[in-house]
C-alpha cells in the first residue's frame, strides 16, 4: 500500500544544561502489515517495524561528555505526547545514573576509610 502520509521522528538531546528538541518529517513510502518504509528528506529509506512506532530508543548507549539523547517515531497527532514521554524517559535515565553514582561513591568512601585506618 503506497501512501503520502508523514511520520515524524522526535529527537531530544540533553547537553549539559541545555535540552534541544528536533522534529524531523519522514515520508511514508510503503505500509505493510508488519512495517513502514519511510524516507527522510535528505536520507535513505528506513524500515520501521510497527511495534517500534511510539517507542523510545536510547540514542546514547553510555553517558559521557554530559550528553544524553533519545528519539521515537510517531504520527503527527502524537508528537506532544511522545515528546513528554521522552522527557520522562530522560529524567528516569538521569535518576538511574545518579543512584549508580551514589552507590559507587559509597563504595569508594568505605574503601578510603579502611585505608586510612591501616
Amino acid at each position: 500500500m503506497n501512501s503520502s502520509k508523514t511520520m515524524y521522528q522526535i529527537t531530544l538531546e540533553l547537553r549539559k544544561d541545555q535540552l534541544a528538541s528536533r522534529i524531523t518529517p519522514w515520508r511514508l513510502l510503503v505500509e505493510t502489515n508488519r512495517y513502514y518504509e519511510i524516507k527522510s528528506i535528505t536520507g535513505s529509506v528506513k524500515r520501521l517495524y510497527k511495534e517500534k512506532l511510539n517507542t523510545a530508543i536510547q540514542e546514547t548507549k553510555h553517558y559521557s561528555d554530559g550528553i544524553l539523547a533519545i528519539s521515537a517515531f510517531c504520527q503527527e497527532e502524537q508528537i506532544e505526547d511522545i515528546r513528554s514521554h521522552l522527557i520522562e524517559q530522560l529524567d528516569a535515565k538521569i535518576n538511574n545514573y545518579l543512584k549508580d553514582l551514589e552507590l559507587n561513591k559509597k563504595a569508594l568512601c568505605s574503601k578510603l576509610a579502611i585505608k586510612s585506618y591501616t
